[in-house]
């Protein structure tokens, strides 16, 4: 009896694993084939594991998903309620604007849901200049922050994510400044804005004209006040949305950085040069589909792993013998990977079998 529990014990983690990474590599391989941008990566929020990719460290122009980066370094190094002065550099900045000129005086706080709603560059240049003298300065402290929260495969030359040479970064550097920028509360709350009452002094009549044509496109009732519009369209069309940033270049073609929280669990979604919009938002929607699909399997996958170990162990008489040498606070095994965790049992009931096995062969020699 005492064989066969142990042989159960050895074989079952066992298979369950290789079913468990069988199933993944399936996964990978049928979404890999569904997906017209060229990199793309899926990443799990709290742990920051990678659950799906593919050419996730090839180096692309990010275009406007440069502005995420560009914001939580505001957000931490400012505050909310400093006034900040346009120069003419920011206003002659040249793509998406929010219609700023040389002299207008604005909050942080607007210039941030400025740049992350409209994305608008004179906005995210007026920020750079505010924080670090000039853009270029500020680009090089984007580089650095980059580098020191793990995004090693990326350069800035600019905030607004104006295409260079020297401007470029990768999906899994992108899920990973993501995935820092969406711990901060306020950037989290900005990029979930489906609108924001813009300053009516700087209400524009060409801002007037974009925002409610973008109202239009995307199912936005206008109500004629001064309000920018999100151009992220996945907040209104994946179900628990909850960011972030999408961009466009013909040099990067579409790029579009999403998130989406279900059942508690959060997933950030990165997809590179993407051929248009419509394909990039299918991109992000097919990949934050099948990552809450695999995250659910695995998660199921490990709690069934460590019941079945748990019931093969438990009311033995090896587990009375080892209980006593596993007192004194040691961590628990619940927070150590479910492949450790089972590399450890096959090691134990190895080990233990051989026991057995010597111990029955002596006595019978006796």
């Amino acid at each position: 009896m005492i064989k066969q529990k142990f042989i159960c014990l050895l074989s079952l983690p066992f298979f369950l694993l290789f079913i468990w990474r069988n199933e993944l590599a399936n996964a990978k391989e049928n979404i890999q084939n569904e997906i017209n941008a060229d990199a793309w990566v899926v990443m799990e929020a709290e742990t920051g594991k990678v659950l799906l990719d593919k050419n996730m460290n090839k180096q692309h122009f990010p275009a406007s998903i440069t502005k995420i980066i560009t914001a939580i370094i505001s957000i931490e190094e400012r505050v909310l309620n400093e006034i900040i002065t346009v120069s003419e550099h920011a206003e002659n900045t040249e793509g998406s604007s929010l219609a700023l000129q040389a002299g207008d005086e604005i909050s942080l706080l607007d210039l941030l849901y400025g740049i992350m709603l409209h994305s608008g560059n004179d906005g995210a240049v007026a920020l750079a200049e505010h924080i670090s003298t000039n853009e270029n300065d500020f680009a090089q402290k984007m580089t650095s922050f980059a580098k020191s929260i793990g995004a090693k495969n990326s350069h800035f030359t600019n905030a607004s994510g104006l295409p260079n040479d020297e401007h470029y970064t990768t999906a899994y550097d992108m899920a990973i400044i993501t995935r820092y920028a969406m711990k901060n509360a306020i950037f989290k709350e900005m990029v979930q804005h489906k609108t924001y009452n813009w300053n009516e002094q700087l209400w524009r009549d060409t801002l007037m004209k974009h925002e409610k044509s973008e109202a239009k496109e995307y199912g936005i009732a206008w109500e004629g006040k001064p309000q920018v519009i999100n151009h992220n369209r996945l907040l209104g069309l994946y179900k628990g949305a909850t960011g972030i940033k999408n961009g466009f270049t013909h040099e990067s073609r579409y790029t579009l950085v999403g998130s989406a929280n279900r059942n508690g669990t959060e997933l950030i979604a990165v997809v590179l040069r993407s051929e248009n919009a419509d394909t990039a938002y299918k991109d992000i929607i097919k990949l934050l589909d099948e990552g809450f699909r695999v995250k659910k399997a695995s998660s199921k996958q490990i709690k069934e792993t460590n019941e079945e170990v748990s019931t093969n162990i438990v009311d033995d008489e090896i587990i009375s013998k080892n209980s006593s040498s596993n007192e004194g606070g040691k961590e628990s095994n619940a927070s150590i990977p479910i492949e450790y965790q089972i590399i450890y049992f096959l090691i134990l009931g190895t080990i233990v079998c051989l026991m057995i096995t010597f111990l029955l062969k002596r006595g019978q020699k006796k």
